[in-house]
């Protein structure tokens, strides 16, 4: 299945003004939009609430556009409808959006915070989701948040994506929302998920024990 809305919004956070200034109507707390396009064959139906959901209708059947979503589906008709709706949601994303550097709104507070006490700002050395907050003297890593599947870390089946922050650690924590660290030393690192489980207070005191556990030591 592809999630067209993921690739285009997946580090856009919405400006709700410019939303209605867009064209998006606003009912049952809902914000909707609609438009037709491919000389009207197809019509895009966009809502936001909490989340973002799109979907296609063919205007002729009345019926959500499936093969649109399906990867193995790559001929040049359907690649032009899929095509034509990203070019709507990219229109939405340029006229109503601001960048943010992760998908959970968790995840870019926290990187605020990091950035407000220490003076760091993440960097993103693979050029993908997974941001590197550096000392700034030694460059010595103090945390990492990644994007992954849920079950990556729990191995619980839930594959809905997450934000993930590793964290350097004298302790380990039996604490929900606090796991042995995804990909690095479980000895040595934690793995915290960015879904609003964990406080920024809590998530802040863990940070600052990261700090300070990588920071420059001083000699005697």
């Amino acid at each position: 299945m592809i999630h067209i809305e993921d690739e285009i919004f997946i580090k856009k956070k919405f400006d709700f003004e410019k939303l209605k200034e867009f064209g998006f109507s606003f009912e049952n707390n809902i914000y909707v939009y609609t438009e037709d396009f491919l000389d009207a064959n197809f019509k895009a139906i966009i809502e936001i609430s909490d989340v973002l959901t799109g979907k296609v209708i063919d205007n002729l059947s009345d019926e959500e556009y499936m093969p649109l979503r399906i990867e193995s589906y790559d001929g040049e008709y359907v690649c032009k409808v899929r095509e034509a709706y990203k070019s709507i949601l990219k229109r939405i994303a340029d006229a109503c959006c601001t960048d943010v550097f992760f998908a959970s709104e968790q995840a870019n507070r926290i990187a605020n915070l990091i950035h407000e006490t220490y003076g760091v700002k993440p960097d993103f050395p693979w050029n993908d989701d997974n941001g590197v907050f550096r000392h700034l003297d030694t460059r010595k890593w103090f945390s990492l948040i990644m994007y992954i599947k849920r079950d990556a870390l729990l191995k619980d089946g839930n594959s809905a994506m997450v934000n993930v922050m590793n964290l350097k650690t004298e302790q380990q924590y039996d604490v929900d929302g606090i796991y042995p660290a995804f990909h690095m030393n479980h000895k040595y690192w934690i793995s915290l998920i960015l879904d609003d489980t964990l406080s920024d207070t809590l998530i802040m005191e863990l940070v600052s024990k990261s700090y300070n556990l990588t920071k420059k030591k001083r000699r005697r």
